[in-house]
């Protein structure tokens, strides 16, 4: 045999890992241990099989014992738990509800996961919670389902959402309480209205900007207490609360653990011990865009991670650069998806940047039935570099985002976003897509030829003692419909035959409904000489943040 590869936990990370030695190296002799009941599931698929969308927990398994063993000619070792690592001797301890046994490496991969950070709350160790975490919480959150009638979920991240989806369809009234202000915090909270309204058109009590402080055991129910002093019985408690990189086995092997909790691991994936290497939700991530590390547990950089490691144990040589950080969550139709880093966060890493809004649809609108894609791109004022985006609407919002996290990955700029190749046709695109519409928006404004203003600049500006002249250039229905104050209505189509209704000593503030309109009316007043200024993404982009009537 050739050498020994032992693999401490399975799914994402540890499951990849196991194939990949596999394909590298048919001599290896590969084992593979996990403390759970199941080798190789889709944990991203737990919520969708809770909801029955997934209607059979078979179609979430991807591989058992059997067959994960007999294709990748593995030893999986199911219901086992590594306690102890002696890299000196290259042992390993593991332990089942029968006994304990040492098992001997050559190589070892740690893919050991995230645990469930569980938050302060007064009584939680006496009421019965779940997490969502594994084949196991499912199944146990199916049951209390046949009996329930109601619940809370104490977190509004992508777990959150995503089960008071399935709540909602399991016909269990649901309650999603989250201490920030917004729901997703993780995204512009500009960019998650449609899925906070998709939650409340479908009946989720949505709890914002308070905690959940205090439960206790009422009959056979749990009494719960909040933050803002409100109360609320309920059936049973999902945490939905995120979670910490698991780094106890690894912290006995000495392994350095990295100032965000996680194991440093290299572009190989090894650890700072000799032959050992992890993956996964347990490890940092080198950010490629600000060059620091980031703890990111999604689905997609712990495959990866996952197979280099796999690779490089058994005997390959392979590299994992980093990540941008894509991901996208929904409820029903609504989708909000990001790449890369907010407005915000750019800023904090030291970046001058900027961002645009956009609004088109994800295909010809001429094609019937359109829906509009609502996007937001962060970048670097002087260069144009793309440092994140995010988006928002129904159909095609994931492949906007890939398209532009495949741009950060490789370091292109806005004026690349504005002539890159995308596929048109009508039923599909536009020839003029929501990237390229970003693209353009952003690469005037790099060029000094924009005079774009954001909707946030301006509702400061309203604020404030500059005046200014405010312009609605759509068609006179779109005005009675709803329009800002003290706002003058000109058709852009009718602007130049107008011009005596504006003064052109004031500055004037155009706005659309999504914003080209209001670029080209811009464009226009600027070559007649007036000082004019376009609000990004129009009044579209505006509503996002003022309620207009």
């Amino acid at each position: 045999m050739g050498k020994k590869i032992v693999i401490v936990g399975g799914v994402a990370a540890g499951a990849t890992a196991a194939a990949k030695a596999r394909r590298v190296s048919e001599d290896a002799e590969i084992t593979i241990i996990e403390k759970s009941s199941y080798i190789s599931y889709a944990n991203c698929g737990l919520p969708y099989y809770i909801g029955k969308v997934i209607p059979h927990k078979k179609d979430i398994i991807l591989h058992n014992k059997k067959s994960f063993g007999t294709r990748f000619n593995t030893n999986v070792l199911l219901n086992t738990k590594a306690t102890f690592i002696d890299p000196v001797t290259k042992k390993i301890v593991v332990e089942t509800d029968k006994e304990q046994q040492v098992i001997e490496y050559d190589k070892l991969i740690l893919a050991t996961g995230g645990k469930p950070i569980i938050p302060k709350i007064e009584g939680i160790e006496n009421v019965d919670y779940f997490f969502v975490r594994s084949v196991e919480d499912a199944e146990k959150i199916v049951k209390k389902i046949e009996s329930a009638k109601n619940a809370l979920i104490v977190g509004g991240g992508y777990i959150g959402i995503e089960m008071a989806e399935a709540l909602y369809h399991a016909d269990i009234k649901t309650t999603l309480v989250e201490y920030e202000k917004n729901i997703l915090p993780v995204f512009p909270p500009e960019c998650t209205l449609k899925i906070y309204d998709e939650a409340l058109k479908c009946g989720i009590d949505i709890r914002t900007g308070t905690a959940l402080v205090k439960v206790e055991k009422f009959d056979d129910k749990i009494k719960c207490y909040f933050s803002d002093q409100k109360e609320l019985i309920v059936d049973f408690l999902i945490l939905a609360t995120g979670v910490t990189p698991d780094t106890e086995l690894a912290e006995t092997a000495g392994v350095q653990i990295g100032e965000l909790g996680g194991v440093l691991v290299n572009e190989k994936m090894e650890t700072s011990v000799t032959d050992i290497y992890a993956a996964g939700d347990m490890v940092e991530k080198h950010n490629l865009i600000t060059g620091k590390n980031v703890l990111m547990p999604l689905a997609g950089p712990a495959n990866k991670e996952g197979r280099v490691a796999g690779c490089n144990a058994a005997g390959g040589n392979m590299t994992f650069k980093g990540v941008v950080g894509a991901s996208v969550v929904s409820f029903n139709n609504a989708v909000v998806a990001h790449t890369g880093l907010t407005l915000k966060q750019a800023v904090e890493a030291g970046f001058d940047a900027d961002t645009v809004y956009v609004e088109n649809a994800q295909h010809a609108e001429y094609y019937p039935n359109p829906k509009f894609i609502f996007l937001k791109l962060v970048y670097e004022k002087k260069t144009g570099k793309i440092l994140g985006a995010t988006a928002s609407g129904e159909e095609g919002v994931a492949r906007r985002i890939d398209v532009i996290s495949t741009a950060i990955y490789g370091n292109l700029t806005v004026f690349d976003l504005e002539n890159i190749d995308l596929c048109y046709s009508p039923p599909h695109g536009s020839a003029k897509d929501v990237e390229h519409m970003a693209g353009y928006v952003a690469a005037n404004q790099v060029r000094g030829e924009g005079f774009g203003i954001t909707p946030e600049y301006f509702l400061e500006l309203e604020k404030g003692d500059w005046h200014f002249q405010l312009l609605d250039v759509r068609t006179s229905i779109e005005y009675k419909m709803y329009h800002l104050e003290n706002s003058i209505n000109i058709y852009v189509n009718d602007l130049r035959n107008n011009l005596e209704k504006l003064d052109k000593n004031t500055p004037v503030v155009v706005y659309c409904a999504v914003g080209f309109r209001g670029y080209l009316a811009t464009k226009t007043l600027r070559n007649l000489g007036y000082k004019a200024y376009n609000v990004l993404g129009g009044i579209e982009a505006i509503k996002r943040f003022k309620k207009i009537n």
